[in-house]
This record gives structure tokens, C-alpha cells and sequence, in this order.
């Protein structure tokens, strides 16, 4: 370690050899040529917060300079750094444009920089207090009551995760539970591992928040402290597999929870399991859907995880279906604006990023945008206008003849 690192406790330290190695390439701002053809210059962006900004504080590159100046002492904080560290929708595009060919990780001082600031009390910010005081009194963001948590699956048949020993937990998180406009799609969720007999079960009212958000904003230990008791419940359970339908809960339980302890569950997605279910047979789309459609890849989902193929295998495999991709996908991916608190913090900049997003599918000759995470699906559909957002399980449900009560 360089002559800087003299606080074992700063998490800035852990991050210097990034934040001093960056030599300005630009490659974080910027969709990546190599990984496919472009042809809209408006669409090469890949950073919302440095698009809509256009200052380089903005960029991940710019946060590198930030980094080095509170290490040294030569930065204090002030309103308009916080703006620009809490508009980052940490979405992973500078990751995975830097990181393959550098050798460097800029998210992770971007994640520091957070944890930094919580730790020297400048956030989280006045905007985040109810969601932390929501997390404490309820176990969960959106100051719902922990009996609300299982209100979708009354009558459905569900097994006790605790009770009846189920080899898979459906973990359903708490966006989709707590979400009226978007518990349905559990409902359907649910349904189609019935259809295909697989043998789950759900925590109702006693699952747990994955502290996803916490992580995000920067509260590590809240953070630890959740998820340690979380991982107590979850090993005590016994299930072979965890699946969830929420982007934000799947990469956290498959890439945090184990750098605290290592499960004893495989952790999947649920796009990962019906595609295999398709695949497989279990699951027969027999329905047509006669639209042209594009794929929204959520950043938890994919530049997170690397979890691509699946969604579009199982779009492929619905009848009449036409998938056309976006010219920001995949790894280019824009993002939904949502993620790491700031659509609490700043909403309009996330309906703008939004906006930026449902502006391409439409100039992409897409009818209507499907994704596969509960943060895209709400801040794309509050910031639609005419164009219609769907979710990936409602198409499948339609599609193999599920739904309803």
C-alpha cells in the first residue's frame, strides 16, 4: 500500500490504486465500440448522471479526483460534491467498460466514496432519513407493515418455508411485495413455478429486507448487520435453492452475502429458472404475442451478474414474439435511473434517465419495453408516456396459459 494508507478504517484506502492510477481514458463515459455497432450518435452515452451534468465530477472518472483529494486532505465536503457523488445511479457501466481492459475498478471507489461519507457523517442524505427510519421500524423501505409482506399469496396454496421444508425458497423481496402496483406480478411469478412443479416455498411475513439500498447509499454496517441476521434465518432453513425475482436482492445474496459467509444454497434469479424451465418443457409458451418488443437489461442483472441470455431465451421462445434489441444493451446498457437511492433522493433526475431510456426503445420501432427488475419496471412506468412497460413473468404467465386468481 502507498504512504497514504495510514487509517485502516477509511475505506478510501482500500481503493487508492484506482483512484490513482486513472489516466483519464474516457472509456467509463462512453458506451463500448468494440462490443457492438452503433449508429445514433445520441445513444453512445453511457453514464446518466455525466450526460445530464456534463461536469466531470459526474463520471467515474471525475470521482476518482474526489477520491484523491479527501485522502490527501486537499477537498472538503459540500453540497454540490454530495450532489454529485448521490446523483451516481452506481449502475456498473464504468465497471464494465474499465475493469476488462485496465485492470481497474471505478466502481469501487464510487462505493467507498458512499461509505466515506456515511462514516464521516455527510450522508445519508436528509432525502434518505425516511428510508433508513422505515428499514428500522419495519424491516423495509417502503413503510409498509410486516403483515402486508405475504398479502399477495392468501389463498394460493404457498408452502411455509419454515414449517414445510421446501427444496426451493421463492425470496420474493420487498419491492414486489410491498408495491401494490407490482405484488401481481409475484401472483404470476408463483403460479408458473406451480405449473411447472417445482417445489417452493416463501418466508411471508417473516422474510427479511436484503439490505440492498443500505449497501448502496453507503451504511456498511447497517448493511453487515442486516444481512448477518438475514443469512442466520436463510441457513436455517435448509433449502437447496434460494430464486428471486428482484435484481437488487439477487446480486446482493449472490455476491455480498458471501464474502460474509459462505451459503450453503445456490442462489438464482427467476429468469435463470424459467428459462430452464422452458427449455426443459416444464413450462410450454403455447400463446402468441403479436408485438415488437425490446429488452431492458436491469444493472443488478446484468453488468452485476453477467445474467444476459436467459431473458432473451425466454422472449425467443414465446410465439409471435419479435425481440429487437436496443443500441444500448447488455453490457452497453443505460440504465432505469433508479438504483442506489437515487430515485429517493432525486426523482426528477431519475424520471429524466428514464425518459432518456423510453426514448430509445421508441426510436428502436419498439411497441412496448419489457424488463426483468421491480426498480426498472416502477421508474420506467412513472416516467412512460405512451410507451408500455411490461414485465418479462406477465408475458411468460400469458403466454403458457397462467393468471388470474
Amino acid at each position: 500500500m502507498s504512504k497514504f494508507n495510514r487509517d485502516p478504517y477509511d475505506p478510501l484506502l482500500q481503493v487508492q490504486k484506482w483512484a490513482y492510477r486513472c489516466s483519464k481514458c474516457s472509456l467509463c463515459k462512453y458506451i463500448h465500440v468494440y462490443q457492438g455497432e452503433y449508429e445514433d450518435p445520441r445513444f453512445v452515452d453511457m453514464c446518466p448522471p455525466g450526460k445530464k451534468y456534463r461536469f466531470e465530477a459526474y463520471y467515474a472518472s471525475g470521482k476518482q479526483d474526489i477520491a484523491r483529494g479527501l485522502i490527501t486532505g486537499q477537498l472538503d465536503y459540500s453540497e454540490r460534491l454530495l450532489h454529485a457523488l448521490y446523483t451516481c445511479t452506481e449502475c456498473g457501466g464504468c465497471m464494465s467498460n474499465c475493469a476488462p481492459y485496465s485492470g481497474k475498478d471505478p466502481l469501487k471507489t464510487i462505493t467507498a466514496l458512499r461509505e466515506r461519507a456515511v462514516r464521516d457523517g455527510e450522508a445519508p442524505l436528509p432525502e434518505h432519513e425516511p428510508l433508513f427510519k422505515s428499514i428500522e421500524n419495519y424491516g423495509n423501505p417502503w413503510q409498509a407493515p410486516r403483515q402486508k409482506r405475504a398479502a399477495w399469496s392468501k389463498k394460493m396454496g404457498i408452502k411455509d418455508a419454515e414449517k414445510d421444508s421446501p427444496e426451493v425458497l421463492f425470496y420474493t423481496g420487498c419491492t414486489y411485495a410491498l408495491d401494490a402496483n407490482l405484488s401481481d406480478t409475484l401472483k404470476l411469478s408463483a403460479q408458473l413455478l406451480q405449473k411447472a412443479g417445482v417445489d417452493f416455498g416463501i418466508l411471508g411475513e417473516k422474510e427479511l429486507c436484503c439490505g440492498s439500498t443500505v449497501l448502496r447509499i453507503g451504511d456498511r454496517p447497517t448493511f453487515e448487520k442486516m444481512a448477518r441476521e438475514n443469512i442466520e434465518m436463510l441457513e436455517g432453513l435448509g433449502v437447496k435453492t434460494i430464486v428471486t425475482g428482484c435484481a437488487g436482492c439477487y446480486s446482493v445474496l449472490k455476491e455480498e452475502y458471501p464474502e460474509i459467509q459462505k451459503p450453503s444454497y445456490k442462489v438464482v434469479h427467476l429468469v435463470e429458472m424459467l428459462a430452464d424451465l422452458v427449455a426443459s418443457g416444464a413450462l410450454k409458451p403455447e400463446g402468441e404475442v403479436d408485438m415488437k418488443l425490446t429488452y431492458h437489461d436491469p444493472c443488478h442483472l446484468g453488468r452485476y451478474c453477467g445474467i444476459y441470455d436467459p431473458p432473451r431465451e425466454i422472449l425467443n421462445a414465446i410465439p409471435g414474439l419479435e425481440l429487437v434489441e436496443m443500441q444500448r444493451s447488455k453490457d452497453n446498457a443505460w440504465c432505469c435511473g433508479a438504483g442506489a437511492g437515487v430515485r429517493t433522493a432525486f426523482p426528477d433526475f431519475a424520471q429524466w434517465a428514464a425518459e432518456e431510456r423510453l426514448y430509445e426503445a421508441k426510436e428502436n420501432g419498439a411497441e412496448a419495453l419489457v424488463t426483468a427488475g421491480p426498480f426498472c419496471e416502477q421508474n420506467l412506468r412513472g416516467a412512460s408516456d405512451g410507451m408500455e412497460v411490461m414485465n418479462i413473468f406477465e408475458l411468460l404467465a400469458g403466454s403458457v396459459g397462467v393468471g388470474g386468481e
